[in-house]
């Protein structure tokens, strides 16, 4: 039987969390991206789906299909009650999702890869958890690139975890402020201690 590891991907908002998740994905990890399974969530068909409907008619896209994210988005950045109500939803059917996932999966090393990881109580479900760092400065222009405001930034900043709290809550960290040559160096040297321990 294999032994499996199961490490938790966190940090602040852009800091390149995926970048980070798919160098680990070409070593050989599994990665389970927790946003993916929470946008499948906000479908048509999904077991959620209509309880988030009755809080948030108004993000229906015309058709009734699919919820308008980026709507959606705005209300709950610009109301954390309403944050709260829809992370009670969508948080419990994403985590026994990833759960399952994990049962299911015959790899050595598994990247659960969840923005509110220690929000959300998730880092239960981990045996290591990585923190993405990035210089802000940095960070910002990065963003602004992807048309993001500031103000967009600041107000999903505010809906986490400080980024030096997760930090410091974290097994290992990950500076990803430089180079992306440097960030797979670090990534390299990571993978290769939890192959390690996988063995041990």
């Amino acid at each position: 039987m294999v032994q499996k590891l199961v490490v938790g991907l966190t940090g602040g908002f852009g800091v390149g969390k995926s970048s980070v998740a798919q160098l680990f994905k070409n070593l050989g990890a599994e990665v389970i991206d927790a946003d993916e399974i929470a946008h499948d969530a906000m479908k048509k068909g999904s077991p959620v789906f209509d309880l988030i409907i009755e809080l948030f008619e108004e993000a229906l896209h015309p058709g009734g299909k699919k919820m308008d994210r980026e709507m959606l988005a705005e209300i709950v950045f610009d109301d954390p009650k309403k944050r709260k109500e829809l992370e009670a939803i969508i948080h419990p059917y994403v985590y026994k999702k990833i759960k399952e996932r994990i049962e299911e999966s015959s790899r050595r090393v598994i990247l659960v890869e969840v923005p509110l990881l220690f929000e959300a109580g998730f880092e239960t479900l981990c045996g290591k958890v990585v923190t993405v760092t990035c210089n802000s400065t940095v960070k910002m222009k990065r963003l602004k690139n992807k048309k993001f405001t500031e103000q967009e930034v600041r107000a999903r900043e505010r809906a986490q975890m400080p980024e030096a709290l997760k930090a410091q809550k974290a097994n290992l960290i990950i500076d990803n402020s430089k180079s992306i040559y440097q960030t797979q160096r670090e990534v390299e040297r990571i993978w290769y201690k939890f192959v390690s321990l996988t063995k041990s």
